[in-house]
């Protein structure tokens, strides 16, 4: 499993760091792609999902209400995301496999075991990996936050879908600000920012 939401730019590792705005994103997404290419410069960088200033204000807004005391990252890869969050209040515990400074070594089953969370969230997760079906098999787990590719041929893990029990529903109040590696603008380096990342909060329904 690869980072997830993305190695952090330059200057932006630590816990608190500031973060690029959704303006100078979009700014950076149309001067890549007077050059290089944007999805190259991604890969280059290890950004799969790029965590934007207001992107991340909106999955707090999100997130608060709910109360969660147990709230993990799983597939956290560089960990810009979880820090991110943290640094607004919410105390994640972020995981990956690959580990790394501040983030326990565990794939999703091991971290749903050890760290017992109620709310679980994933960012661009390898959809065959069987993640999503480890978060909602666990019985402890309230929440599932899942940020997924989408359009043609892609809506995340079909197993988003299927699970019995849940309840999912987009989160467009996020996704205005979302900006990802599969992105582009319609005219090339201007024009409609055409958006393929997307949110959606899982509830557990009440039994």
């Amino acid at each position: 499993m690869g980072p997830q939401q993305g190695a952090a730019p330059p200057g932006e590792a630590g816990e608190g760091a500031a973060l690029p705005s959704y303006e100078e994103a979009l700014g950076r997404l149309a001067e890549e792609e007077r050059g290089g290419g944007w999805l190259p410069w991604c890969e280059a960088e290890g950004i799969f999902q790029l965590p934007v200033r207001e992107w991340v204000d909106a999955l707090a807004a999100v997130l608060r209400p709910l109360g969660a005391a147990r709230p993990l990252e799983a597939g956290a890869g560089a960990g810009v995301l979880g820090r991110a969050l943290r640094a607004r209040g919410l105390p994640f515990v972020m995981t990956d496999p690959q580990g790394g400074e501040g983030i326990a070594p565990l794939g999703a089953s091991a971290a749903l075991a050890r760290h017992r969370p109620d709310l679980v969230l994933t960012c661009w997760l390898p959809f065959d990996a069987g993640g999503e079906a480890a978060i909602l098999a666990d019985r402890g787990v309230r929440w599932h936050l899942a940020v997924v590719q989408t359009g043609p041929g892609f809506a995340g893990s079909e197993t988003l879908w299927r699970a019995k029990g849940w309840e999912g529903r987009p989160l467009p109040e996020v996704d205005r600000w979302s900006v990802s590696r599969a992105d582009f603008l319609s005219e090339v380096d201007r024009g409609e920012h055409v958006r393929r990342g997307a949110a959606f909060l899982f509830t557990r329904e009440a039994e």
